[in-house]
């Protein structure tokens, strides 16, 4: 299984380098990613647990790894091209799509929406299981567009005129 450093090299890899990533954008990213595959294929991307900090979902390991203040922005540990790809074909589909989708917003934008779409008394650094992630984000706008794509792709057909 990956791990959350393994997402967080994807997201640092793939961030423009005029828009290199601060920690606190990168751990909600990480924390989208995570709870946006539980909630859409039942899987978790890594087995490390997200904690409520003040400032949203955090994985600690990988808060740790870049001491940086908060504001600092990271650069790519390695090139995409170079990036280790430990993920299967869903997995890189929801990294893409958590990418895509939530990459735009601001660091400050991201803090705020997590508060919203997390479960978890945030500051207390308490572990956020990763059934109430998943419960959390059943209905997540992103998580209902990938499944309404999935039903989509299934569904057609070709018209034998």
């Amino acid at each position: 299984m990956a791990s959350a450093m393994d997402v967080a090299q994807l997201f640092l890899a793939a961030a423009p380098q005029e828009d290199y990533l601060t920690n606190l954008k990168l751990q909600k990213l990480i924390a989208y990613a995570q709870a946006v595959s539980l909630a859409y294929s039942g899987k978790e991307l890594f087995a490390e647990e997200l904690e409520a900090w003040t400032h949203g979902p955090v994985v600690p390991s990988v808060y740790a790894a870049f001491p940086q203040k908060a504001a600092t922005p990271i650069p790519p540990l390695v090139s995409w091209e170079n990036a280790v790809m430990p993920f299967d074909e869903d997995e890189q589909y929801v990294i893409q799509m958590v990418w895509t989708t939530y990459g735009r917003f601001t660091a400050w934008a991201l803090r705020d929406q997590s508060h919203w779409d997390f479960p978890g008394r945030f500051g207390t650094k308490e572990i956020i299981p990763k059934q109430a992630i998943k419960e959390a984000f059943k209905n997540n706008l992103l998580v209902k567009r990938m499944r309404r794509a999935d039903a989509m792709a299934e569904s057609s057909y070709v018209l034998d005129i």
